[in-house]
């Protein structure tokens, strides 16, 4: 007969937690909470991959800007995001288990924590684009021979994937004990590849509204205002359609974004807000503009009026949007009055949302229970 371990299972995350980004670290806050709540005892590897150093991460993401205009943006960078930096560094030491620190995929072979459970997932862990094409820890291969080893709403972001591309994540999970995926695409792209895999919400769904506002800040912003956060691409044109919703609605318009310059129209830039100051301008604001995945997820837990505009890596947007009924807050082009105007009815989201983070703490529950025997 098996028997039951003694000690809590260990389960060690691997995600993208880390950079400046509200929703990478809520999403990792919120798995690892739901993991400790099912039984077991977390630690979240502090995998930070070298090419995430600001020059590195400038050249992945802006590989066609001119030489020049990257140089511009690191000396931005260095300015600005260096303090943005030690502000998420600090909140998720403060509020995460975090491993000791790794670099690259041979020093987490070669010193990642024992664990029972090795788990790979949220956010773009599959997205080679982000990520490294070169760069397999996403797929767990430095854990220990006959370690157990899942996913848990993994992202691919890619709307289509090249042969080649598909088939190197097929090879990776092949070994998983589960396989969870965020976006139904990307089920349908392992599918073609041979590989089953579950359709999971975002871990942030997890936890309701009233356990978001017990994280979030606790000051209070009275007057009426659109929340615009934003990232990357979009920035100009996304600001100045809030400022007229705004107008629209006689509101003042908070931008919150890594963006240092305040464009015209613009009443507050937030800079240096951390993720529970993104929780409170959510909680408080009249309106939200996004074209953030986490944006749009904030705003539905939050029981907000939203726009999302279309972003790159879109699919998982549309995903959520589908399984709310709420395909109508997407922007693709210039906003609807009429779609502004009208209230939400957050009833039938609320239940898709209940129903979908039931049928996930029970996959999580499984693979807990599998491992402590």
């Amino acid at each position: 007969m098996n028997r039951i371990h003694s000690r809590p299972p260990k389960v060690a995350i691997l995600t993208i937690h880390f950079g400046i980004n509200h929703g990478s670290v809520l999403q990792c806050y919120a798995l690892s909470k739901t993991l400790c709540e099912l039984g077991a005892e977390v630690v979240v590897l502090d995998y930070v991959p070298a090419r995430y150093r600001v020059w590195n991460n400038v050249k992945i993401k802006y590989p066609d800007k001119s030489l020049p205009w990257k140089l511009a943006f690191l000396f931005a960078s260095s300015v600005i995001r260096l303090p943005q930096k030690a502000v998420f560094r600090s909140y998720l030491k403060g509020h995460i288990a975090l491993s000791g620190r790794f670099s690259d995929s041979g020093e987490l072979s070669a010193g990642c924590p024992r664990a029972d459970l090795y788990l790979v997932g949220s956010d773009q862990v599959w997205n080679s684009t982000y990520n490294g094409s070169k760069d397999k820890s996403y797929f767990l291969g430095f854990a220990p021979e006959g370690a157990t080893r899942a996913s848990y709403a993994a992202s691919i972001g890619k709307d289509e994937l090249t042969e080649e591309e598909g088939s190197a994540i097929a090879k990776g999970v092949a070994p998983f004990a589960g396989v969870s995926v965020r976006e139904s695409k990307a089920a349908e792209q392992l599918a073609e590849h041979g590989i089953e895999a579950r359709v999971d919400l975002d871990p942030v769904f997890f936890l309701d509204r009233e356990q978001w506002c017990e994280l979030a800040s606790r000051k209070v912003r009275k007057e009426p205002y659109v929340l615009v956060y934003v990232i990357a691409q979009g920035y100009d044109d996304m600001v100045r359609q809030a400022r007229e919703i705004a107008d629209m609605l006689g509101a003042r318009l908070y931008v919150l974004s890594v963006r240092p310059i305040r464009m015209p129209g613009v009443d507050r830039n937030f800079l240096f807000a951390n993720p529970s100051d993104f929780l409170a301008l959510f909680r408080d604001a009249d309106f939200v503009v996004s074209n953030s995945f986490h944006g749009t997820a904030f705003s539905i837990i939050f029981r907000k009026r939203f726009l999302t505009f279309a972003a790159k890596y879109n699919a998982r947007i549309e995903n959520i949007l589908a399984l709310t009924g709420l395909e109508r807050r997407l922007v693709t082009g210039r906003f609807d009055e009429a779609v502004v105007s009208e209230e939400i009815e957050y009833a039938g989201p609320a239940d898709a949302i209940a129903r979908g983070t039931a049928s996930a703490r029970v996959y999580l529950r499984g693979l807990i229970e599998e491992v402590s025997r």
